[in-house]
């Protein structure tokens, strides 16, 4: 298998640490924890991706990221949401904020995303 045929299958929680990359005024992490199950939509894209929790794992019901789930583990240990998040196969940090009343996943890659 080539190197680019690898892709993780767990979310990896190494790298920068959270709260270096979560902006002042984000959400606290009970107010994430409890917003981020539900529809998310993705700029660009026809049909929002669900998002579920469990404990502080939480998985997309999609699968639209090279035919793998997002898949993200909150960060117990910070004050604000934070989550570690596998997405198509790709580590990256996620954390939610509040634009006009609405809130908002944001990725360490650039993207974000609106709940519905």
């Amino acid at each position: 298998m080539a190197e680019a045929d690898v892709q993780l299958a767990t979310v990896v929680k190494d790298g920068t640490p959270l709260n270096n990359l979560i902006p002042a005024g984000s959400l606290s992490k009970e107010e994430g924890v409890q917003g981020i199950a539900g529809n998310w939509q993705i700029p660009g894209v026809t049909e929002p991706i669900e998002l579920t929790i469990s404990g502080m794992s939480v998985v997309s019901v999609q699968k639209p990221f090279g035919n793998q789930p997002l898949m993200g583990e909150v960060e117990e240990s910070e004050r604000l949401f934070g989550m570690h998040v596998t997405m198509g196969g790709f580590p990256m940090k996620a954390w939610m904020t509040q634009d006009g009343g609405k809130k908002v996943l944001a990725f360490s890659n650039g993207g974000r995303w609106s709940k519905q």
